[in-house]
């Protein structure tokens, strides 16, 4: 279910002065917008009815009347009574730290799903297990989530490549057929090298899967399909956090997805690969008895 309250905090920091003020107008008097016409809200917010309009758009809406529908929609389901984000204080004991860091990722996967669309996500599926080979890119904490998303899927016997350097990146990039996926990893979707990445990606033919913040970003506006997570990083960002649980969330469901499809095709890669992990362990198990 899309959710228009999340929708409204993802995009706040990319908005301008105008529909800002609008959207914290929205997020304030949320029961309240649903009941008045748009002329009301722009004069509330001192704007114009064409900003309203465009805060409505950049939200996905066709319009005023639209966001009001979805914001009724969700009021009435309880869309308000969701984990709040709240950032880690420096005098805070270990036990409120685990509270906050966890309430934090608990509300970044709640989130994620209330803005993932499954249609995009079906697409990615389907496109994933067509592919004979599927890459995956990041930088940073998204390169890290681009090295377990490679793990997972060279268990289901995918030609995989993924590396954390952007030089790299681009080389391998470049060796991409049509037919092949290559999925990149950043929540800002503004990662420059990321950026140069998906140029390769789409100058190979390959069809290029953005996993980024809700809103719109040059990662997101180039890539194929883009899968939206959500996320609010706070002042305290320990390795971006919560994005990255967000991130690792639409991995596993991407994994169980395809792996699903393609069962029959897939399950002798996943039985062999947990043979041989076992034997793995079983071996060092004897040397240290040694």
């Amino acid at each position: 279910m899309e959710d228009c309250i999340v929708k409204i905090n993802q995009i706040l920091d990319q908005l301008a002065p105008a529909e800002n003020r609008v959207a914290h107008y929205m997020l304030e008097n949320s029961h309240e917008v649903i009941g008045q016409t748009i002329d009301q809200v722009a004069t509330a917010c001192q704007t114009s009815k064409t900003t309203v309009v465009r805060l409505c758009k950049q939200l996905g809406y066709k319009g005023y009347k639209a966001f009001c529908i979805a914001l009724s929609t969700d009021l009435a389901s309880g869309g308000q009574n969701r984990i709040s984000y709240q950032d880690v204080s420096p005098t805070d004991d270990l036990h409120t730290i685990c509270q906050h860091v966890s309430r934090h990722n608990q509300a970044a996967i709640a989130d994620t799903m209330r803005v993932l669309k499954e249609e995009d996500l079906a697409r990615v599926v389907e496109a994933v297990h067509r592919a004979s080979r599927v890459d995956f890119y990041g930088v940073g904490s998204s390169g890290l989530v681009a090295l377990d998303a490679q793990q997972k899927f060279q268990r289901l016997g995918k030609e995989t490549q993924t590396t954390l350097d952007p030089h790299v990146q681009v080389v391998t990039a470049a060796r991409l057929s049509p037919g092949d996926v290559a999925v990149l990893f950043s929540y800002s979707g503004e990662t420059t090298d990321i950026i140069d990445t998906l140029e390769s990606v789409k100058r190979a033919g390959a069809t290029a899967v953005a996993v980024t913040r809700f809103g719109g970003n040059r990662l997101s506006r180039c890539a194929d399909i883009s899968l939206c997570v959500a996320s609010s990083e706070m002042l305290v960002r320990s390795a971006a956090a919560a994005s990255r649980t967000a991130m690792l969330h639409i991995v596993d469901l991407i994994f169980f997805g395809v792996a699903t499809m393609g069962y029959d095709t897939y399950k002798p890669y996943l039985d062999r690969t947990h043979l041989e992990g076992r034997a793995k362990r079983r071996a060092q198990k004897e040397r240290r008895s040694r």
